[in-house]
């Protein structure tokens, strides 16, 4: 007689698939990480402006030449968004935020290392355009 039962509505659980397969700490985390990442493009536009004369001293430029770099940098990182979500919209969004920031962090290391006012301003220019796929990528749709 196990079909004279009825069932309470009221008594009836639902239970919910998760959202995410990470737990609350790696969803913490992985914000966190996105955060701190994301603040990467200010800080390369500004953290650059004290050593302004000291740059143009060692490469023997004038300081209107090196804020050329600072000019390039901030055109480039104001276009490529546009060139950077086609790429995040072929490769999808994880794939083209870890190689963006991947060659970020190496263009940064050749920044540091530059010995001429042309590589300078060339990887200034990477610099703008690898920051830009970092931004893309964190966007949602």
């Amino acid at each position: 007689m196990d079909s004279d039962k009825t069932v309470d509505p009221e008594a009836v659980v639902l239970v919910r698939e998760p959202y995410s397969l990470f737990t609350r700490n790696e969803r913490r985390c992985i914000t966190a990480m996105a955060a701190y990442a994301a603040s990467f493009s200010t800080l390369s536009s500004f953290i650059y402006f004290p050593a302004l004369p000291q740059l143009a001293d060692t490469l023997s430029v004038s300081v209107d030449a090196i804020n050329l770099t600072v000019t390039t940098y901030m055109a480039v990182a104001t276009v490529a968004p546009t060139l950077m979500g086609d790429v995040a919209d072929v490769l999808g969004r994880r794939p083209t935020y870890f190689i963006s920031l991947s060659l970020y962090v190496v263009t940064n290391i050749a920044t540091a290392l530059a010995k001429s006012y042309v590589s300078l301003l060339i990887l200034r220019l990477f610099q703008g355009l690898f920051i830009s796929g970092n931004s893309v990528s964190q966007c949602t749709t």
